[in-house]
């Protein structure tokens, strides 16, 4: 038997929509953190645009999550 078998197709898609998962979850709540953080540094709060942008970077995240898991839901069809 050859050592370089041809990986699963389904495993390669799987790994690509954990991926695909996992960079539109944690980017948006990222850039709600950085955000945050540079607007309470510069108008000189306490954490209120920290906690904004991280609940902003949540909804953004969940709702770019739920888009991609619906559209590979429909693309298994």
């Amino acid at each position: 038997m050859d050592s370089r078998e041809k990986p699963n197709p389904a495993s390669l898609a799987a790994l690509t929509l954990a991926g695909q998962l996992g960079m539109s979850i944690a980017l948006p709540i990222v850039a709600g953190v950085w955000l945050g953080q540079y607007l309470d540094e510069k108008l000189g709060t306490t954490a209120v645009f920290l906690v904004l942008g991280v609940l902003l970077g949540l909804a953004c995240g969940g709702y770019e999550a739920y888009r991609v898991l619906m559209k590979a839901a429909t693309w298994k069809n």
